[in-house]
């Protein structure tokens, strides 16, 4: 609550007031200057950009070990494939022997002696020949040979289009129990033919690893590369960043004097406003005033020919509307630019508001500290915000009394209007902004460009109090 002029009374006693429920916080000045946008960090935006391009060359570098990788293993398939096709035409066919399929260990010997000191040369690790029924009739391995286990899709395919094949081995099927200690391997099918034309499928296995010798080769041929092209097109890209982020500083500034210099134009255009109409055409106004009651005066003092009455009358009616006429314009050079703020303070221009409410049967009191020095930025911020809702006190409240209270705070100055009028619910309100009576945007946006906090308390029945909180500089 306000605390009243020592020595002053109001015009009517108040009746008890209604406390409403809690204060509603309109704008939360503060809160809001947090959330505006930083200005342009040069710093935080290079070292964005560093990160943006380090995780760039990280993405790719992973992109290069997985292409490395597929095209290490496209190539070891595809040498592993021309190895098996040089083997069955070289060495397997021109030696298979007729009683190979029967089993004849004659047979698989003189083969053993073509392919064991080849087998190692070309990197081979495993040799078996099938029939189409799945039986081995031959291996470098003798416990596999007479076993029988079904062919796959791909093995009969291969048997039906003499297509080679190429695959990662699957060592958890069981034709593959004894290779299972080599680790990963791969497997190569080709058909071959029997001397009696007999088809026949071939299957060589080759070590993985060197598959994974030539990705670590193909990797660290081109990574190098793929880096030093990324750090050059950073370092090019550096300067252009430094360059941008000056340029986004400099529009910065560039806005925000001219938000300044907007701002004190529109300050000073009203005080230029102001100045004229003071120097003019109320000076006018008032010495015709003073003109028209001084004739009117002499007019009953020695009256001419004619109704005297009358043409007194006359006069003192248009005096008194060139006062009313003056008593107008100096009201609207005070809501223009309070002319007594700069120079005779905010208690003042305060007062000039309170006595434009007091002919229309308001009470108001002005509580405002003895000397209290502050900006002229604040001083504004107060009388604008005091001067909207008082104006909002004459529109809807239907009130008697007003008091206005600014009060000093270790941080901030506080300005208390409040009312006994007849309040409003406040939550329906401001769901409906365009359908309410009271002026809360033009007060919200008035404390959101000073980084200030706004307050209301009302309900129906119970009065307004409207506080306004304001961070010392």
């Amino acid at each position: 609550m306000v605390t009243p002029d020592k020595g002053t009374a109001l015009a009517e006693p108040r009746a008890p007031e209604v406390e409403p429920a809690e204060w509603t916080n309109l704008v939360d000045g503060p809160a809001a200057a947090r959330s505006r946008p930083r200005p342009t960090s040069l710093g935080r935006v290079v070292g964005r950009f560093v990160a943006a391009n380090l995780i760039a060359v990280a993405l790719l570098m992973a992109g290069s070990v997985w292409a490395s990788q597929e095209a290490a293993q496209n190539e070891a398939i595809a040498d592993a494939r021309h190895t098996t096709d040089l083997l069955a035409t070289l060495l397997v066919a021109p030696n298979l022997d007729p009683g190979l399929v029967t089993g004849d260990p004659g047979a698989v010997a003189a083969l053993d002696a073509v392919l064991q000191d080849r087998l190692a040369a070309a990197d081979v690790i495993r040799v078996k020949i099938w029939t189409p029924a799945g039986d081995i009739v031959y291996s470098d391995d003798p416990r596999l040979i007479g076993l029988n286990y079904p062919l796959g899709n791909d093995d009969l395919q291969t048997l039906r289009d003499g297509v080679t094949r190429a695959e990662l081995s699957d060592l958890t099927r069981p034709e593959n129990q004894f290779e299972r200690s080599f680790g990963r391997l791969l497997e190569v099918y080709r058909a071959i033919r029997a001397p009696d034309g007999q088809p026949l499928l071939l299957e060589t296995y080759s070590s993985y690893q060197e598959a994974t010798a030539r990705q670590a080769d193909i990797w660290y041929r081109f990574a190098p590369i793929s880096v030093a092209v990324l750090l050059a097109l950073l370092a090019v890209q550096l300067p252009l960043a430094r360059r941008m982020v000056t340029q986004l500083r400099a529009t910065d500034r560039e806005r925000e004097q001219l938000q300044a210099r907007a701002l004190d134009a529109s300050t000073e255009e009203r005080r230029r406003i102001a100045g004229s109409l003071h120097d003019g055409i109320v000076q006018d106004v008032s010495a015709s005033a003073l003109l028209l009651a001084g004739a009117a005066e002499r007019l009953r003092e020695s009256p001419p020919s004619g109704p005297p009455e009358e043409v007194a009358a006359v006069l003192a009616e248009a005096s008194v509307a060139l006062r009313e006429s003056v008593g107008s314009l100096r009201s609207l050079l005070v809501e223009i630019y309070p002319p007594h703020l700069d120079r005779a303070g905010l208690s003042s221009a305060l007062a000039d508001l309170a006595a434009r409410l007091r002919p229309r049967g308001i009470d108001v009191r002005i509580d405002v500290p003895d000397r209290l020095e502050i900006p002229l930025e604040t001083a504004t911020l107060l009388f604008r915000t005091a001067q909207e809702a008082l104006l909002n006190v004459v529109k809807h409240a239907g009130a008697h009394s007003v008091e206005v209270t600014v009060s000093e705070a270790p941080d901030a100055l506080v300005l208390e209007v409040t009312d006994d009028g007849a309040g409003f619910d406040l939550p329906a309100t401001m769901r409906t902004p365009r359908g309410g009576h009271l002026g809360l945007g033009v007060l919200a946006d008035l404390a959101a460009a000073d980084g200030a906090t706004l307050d209301m308390l009302t309900a129906p029945g119970a009065g307004t109090c409207l506080r306004l909180t304001v961070p010392r500089p």
